[in-house]
């Protein structure tokens, strides 16, 4: 019987957690609220914030 081919994700390839951490933060242990695609991993709002005013800071003084 032939089967359709299949774009995307691997069927045993997961999206849900790739940092490897379940719960956490990953930068301090407080629940995770989120992913953040510039850190490559989840984040609390907490860490979310200080990251985001780290990266903003970098870019003032980079100039870019």
């Amino acid at each position: 019987m032939p089967t359709k081919a299949t774009a995307g994700l691997k069927p045993c390839a997961t999206a849900d957690e790739l940092c490897g951490r379940t719960n956490g933060c990953g930068l301090c242990e407080a629940p995770a609220d989120g992913y953040d695609a510039a850190f490559g991993g989840a984040l609390c709002k907490e860490c979310a914030s200080a990251f985001g005013d780290l990266r903003s800071d970098v870019h003032g003084v980079r100039g870019e």
